[in-house]
């Protein structure tokens, strides 16, 4: 018996606003919010790093759960870098 993979099942993440390869991203099931930054290449110099946002719907209702880059960076509320789930979209502004 042969078996045939036709799809993987993955995450589509979007990143979008001022990093550097803004886009929809294939993820695995355990991806970070820094995780997500890496993969668009960075924020950009202009991007107000504290003012990140990650909008997820749950049962149909719009989320906007806040990330500060600049406190992750420095050490502080590490708790803030959440896995993202299917879906989610990453604001940069």
């Amino acid at each position: 018996m042969t078996v045939t993979v036709l799809k993987v099942l993955s995450n589509r993440i979007y990143v979008l606003g001022r990093v550097n390869k803004p886009g929809e991203y294939l993820v695995g099931h355990y991806t970070d919010v820094l995780q997500a930054l890496s993969l668009a290449g960075g924020l950009t110099p202009f991007a107000a790093e504290n003012d990140i946002k990650v909008m997820r719907r749950v049962r149909g209702e719009q989320q906007t759960i806040p990330f500060r880059y600049g406190d992750l960076r420095k050490g502080k509320d590490l708790e803030q870098n959440i896995i993202l789930q299917r879906g989610d979209v990453v604001m940069v502004p």
